[in-house]
């Protein structure tokens, strides 16, 4: 009786006693990472990144290594090649004397959780208010850095660094967060309609008589029957405060462009969550142009709100890195540059469906000329999509599998070439009808693993399928379309909806989520570009650039030039992306070219001559059209101020 007693007191004990032998014998065991690299502490990431390659190829166990410092060296560089883990390394003194809340803070979330006063970067009393700022921008940084939106309080109490970033970090997304300056402020006043802030007539610039040819539209409704092609839409007699005129190159016909024209959105303004945050959805003035993408060259531009002047320089860079705001030379546009027009969902589109356009320039993203060729660039949201899904979502590695529908595109055709320049599998659903087996070939050329008929046969989705368990699906049409991707998921597996073509969220069973955790996630471009802004959205393009200039990365598109426009054509190009094929036809998006980089430099010198004579007050000649030269629609035939082309006249 005794020794059955006795024994689990002893089984006790002894853990008790391990456990509190762990914190040091952890502490005398450590080893240091940076000398079994073989860099210094202040060594950069390409620093520790070229050194373990180097020891990776010398003591890979393939080799003839040792597996245990092999081991070791994984270790060291997954730590020291992440900028939060390498400073949770780097304080590992303090973790050990920190207790196990402490530890945990700290290794949870990469260190994103760690709120302690060595991590709040010291109390900012005493600062005047832009080098407060300045610290909190800083602090920023470093949360963003993790990508974490939760926060973990050590006995219901933070530091006022943590504390302040827990505030900046939770206004993200509800519109109240950053800088606000007088740009801001008048900008709101046209999304919220509010009266009375408007910038002094000396920011306009006048313009001559200008028309367009446009596709408009006067009333919401179905696409097809609403949208008018018109010769000679009439542009606005002046630029306001921040605006720019662009002569636009190409624009895409997506699902966002149709959807805009359906129906305004600003019904959901009234309803939860959206009426309580201040990012609403801009009312749209009709009659308008329709178009939220493309690419266009600015050919004139309004007179901007000059920057605010600092006695001290050191105040002005402060001032100039804060949170929410742009350097002079980022945010101005100048004549001839090349631009696109950024997400931003909540926004009216600008209407680049027409030969000119007149926009504010703070929707526009200045680009390199012809970095792109005309159609990806007036697709460039699709090429985004397809990188942001890849590199966000699913944890992708070398040898996993995706599965996507709507493989034929642009955004699955671009998945598909990435899925294969990174050794990724990929599975491809295709509309089943007269049409598969040359969209198959087609998809297959370009890298698709496998290419399958996209019905709502189950059991032969199934079956086709086979041992088949991917990782992550990508859903651009939801509702039974959606859910069938997410069956077909490996236990753990994520369902990322980018678009919703049915209208309708894909319905899992909770089985799927709750047995097979299988996880939903919504992705926005948009929301993406606010939170990560303009220049990660840039570098993006750069990235992506390079992969289009050694022909890695191609996308399949129609176009329509603008001297074709007609109601029939602009009919067919709206449902060309959902036609059902035959066995000579193929389903493709539809790009709008609308004119050259040459007819574009013709009329910016005839638009800026117009435009110093009316400054200086000279007379105009009746109303007749002057200075147009020869002009050449897309593609077409050369014309004189004809309907395919902007056309100037003067001011009776």
């Amino acid at each position: 009786i005794n020794s059955i007693t006795n024994q689990p007191t002893q089984i006790v004990t002894s853990f008790a006693a391990s456990s509190q032998e762990r914190p040091a014998k952890a502490m005398t065991s450590t080893m240091d990472y940076y000398t079994l690299l073989g860099v210094e502490k202040t060594a950069t990431t390409d620093q520790i990144r070229n050194a373990y390659k180097e020891k990776a190829m010398k003591h890979h166990p393939d080799r003839g290594g040792d597996q245990t410092l092999w081991t070791n060296l994984q270790k060291a560089y997954d730590t020291l090649s992440d900028l939060q883990r390498r400073a949770v390394y780097d304080r590992g003194v303090a973790e050990a004397e920190g207790g196990a809340e402490r530890q945990f803070a700290q290794k949870f979330g990469e260190g994103a959780f760690d709120l302690s006063d060595s991590q709040a970067r010291g109390r900012k009393g005493g600062m005047n208010i832009l080098k407060q700022m300045e610290e909190v921008r800083k602090d920023e940084e470093r949360l963003k850095d993790s990508n974490r939106t939760a926060v973990i309080q050590s006995e219901f109490q933070m530091t006022h660094s943590a504390g302040f970033e827990a505030w900046l970090r939770n206004q993200q997304g509800l519109g109240k967060h950053g800088f606000y300056t007088a740009e801001d402020l008048l900008r709101e006043s046209k999304i919220n309609g509010t009266d009375g802030i408007e910038a002094t007539g000396s920011m306009n610039t006048p313009l001559p008589p200008l028309t367009a040819t446009a596709i408009r539209y006067e009333s919401h409704g179905n696409p097809e029957e609403v949208l008018r092609v018109d010769n000679a839409y009439p542009l606005p007699d002046e630029l306001g405060h921040g605006q720019v005129l662009l002569y636009m190159l190409a624009a895409c016909a997506n699902e966002e462009d149709l959807l805009r024209v359906q129906t305004p959105l600003t019904i959901l303004n009234n309803f939860p969550p959206f009426n309580r945050t201040k990012l609403k959805w801009e009312e749209i003035e009709l009659p308008a142009v329709a178009g939220v993408e493309g690419v266009g060259i600015v050919i004139a531009t309004a007179k901007d709100v000059p920057e605010p002047k600092f006695e001290d320089e050191s105040q002005a860079e402060i001032m100039k890195n804060l949170p929410g705001t742009r350097s002079k030379e980022d945010e101005s546009l100048e004549v001839k540059d090349w631009v696109i027009a950024l997400p931003d969902a909540r926004r009216a589109p600008i209407g680049c469906w027409g030969t000119l356009c007149v926009c504010d320039a703070s929707r526009l993203l200045k680009v390199p000329a012809q970095m792109l060729p005309l159609q990806h660039y007036a697709c460039s949201r699709s090429l985004c999509t397809a990188y942001r899904l890849l590199e966000d979502y699913g944890n992708l590695r070398p040898g996993d599998t995706i599965i996507q529908n709507a493989a034929d595109l642009p955004i699955g055709q671009a998945v598909i070439q990435l899925c294969s320049m990174l050794k990724i599998r990929s599975i491809n659903l295709v509309p089943d009808d007269d049409g598969f087996e040359r969209t198959k070939e087609l998809l297959m050329q370009l890298g698709a693993t496998h290419v399958l008929r996209d019905n709502a046969k189950l059991a032969d989705f199934l079956e086709a399928l086979g041992s088949e368990m991917p990782r992550l699906a990508l859903d651009s049409l939801g509702g039974d379309a959606g859910k069938r991707l997410a069956i077909a998921l490996r236990p753990g597996g994520s369902l990322v909806v980018h678009a919703m073509q049915s209208g309708q969220v894909p319905q899992l069973s909770p089985s799927l989520m709750m047995y097979q955790q299988i996880s939903l996630y919504g992705f926005n471009l948009s929301q993406w570009t606010t939170e990560n802004g303009r220049e990660a959205y840039l570098q993006m393009l750069r990235t992506l650039a390079e992969l289009v200039k050694e022909d890695r990365l191609n996308i399949f598109t129609r176009t329509l030039k603008v001297g074709d426009l007609t109601e029939s054509t602009l009919a067919d190009s709206l449902s060309s992306h959902r036609r059902v094929q035959d066995a000579k036809s193929f389903r493709e998006r539809t790009v709008f070219l609308f004119g050259e980089e040459a007819a574009a430099n013709d009329m910016y010198f005839e638009v800026a001559e117009a435009i110093r004579k009316i400054e200086d007050g000279e007379d105009s000649d009746g109303d007749e059209a002057f200075g147009m030269g020869s002009h050449t629609a897309a593609g077409g035939e050369s014309k004189s101020a004809s309907a395919a082309t902007p056309a100037v006249k003067r001011a009776s």
